[in-house]
């Protein structure tokens, strides 16, 4: 029995990151990097395969390689990898490990505002001026100028004040 299961074992963890139908998170995250690269199925693919993004050979069939970067360069559970150029490749120099927040924030369709010479995602502007993002978009969707919707506080009788 002992060795019919060891047998089981070699045959199922076949890169380290998979056994028995259970698959360790980096696993997990190298399988969707490659499937949104390369399958056409993928709900994922027209936004990287699609528009050309691919993984590198040097981690495409190599798991093992894959993983020693990921470890070598700041992995943890609850960051995701980022490609630092939206235009480019997964590959070794193109990647570094963020937090979900911070990922989101570098997205391509972020509505980005630029106020007093800076620019920032609306969700960071919120933050600067302590407002509802929510609020601010609402505001510069009914035609309110961009100073006037980061910076006016909401009064308490009327949520957006009149403008």
């Amino acid at each position: 029995m002992k060795g019919n299961y060891e047998k089981l074992v070699k045959r199922n963890w076949k890169h380290g990151g998979s056994l028995r139908g259970r698959r360790d998170h980096l696993y997990t995250i190298w399988c969707r990097m490659k499937q949104r690269c390369s399958d056409t199925n993928s709900s994922d693919y027209g936004l990287y395969g699609g528009k050309g993004i691919t993984v590198c050979g040097e981690w495409k069939d190599n798991y093992a390689t894959f993983k020693t970067w990921a470890h070598e360069n700041g992995y943890r559970r609850d960051l995701t990898i980022e490609r630092k150029d939206h235009k480019g490749h997964y590959c070794p120099e193109n990647c570094t490990w963020a937090s979900s927040l911070a990922q989101a924030r570098n997205r391509s369709n972020n509505h980005r505002i630029s106020y007093n010479g800076e620019t920032k995602t609306l969700a960071e502007w919120a933050e600067v001026f302590d407002i509802e993002s929510s609020l601010i978009r609402y505001r510069l969707r009914v035609g309110w100028l961009i100073e006037d919707a980061l910076t006016i506080k909401p009064s308490n009788a009327h949520n957006g004040g009149s403008h």
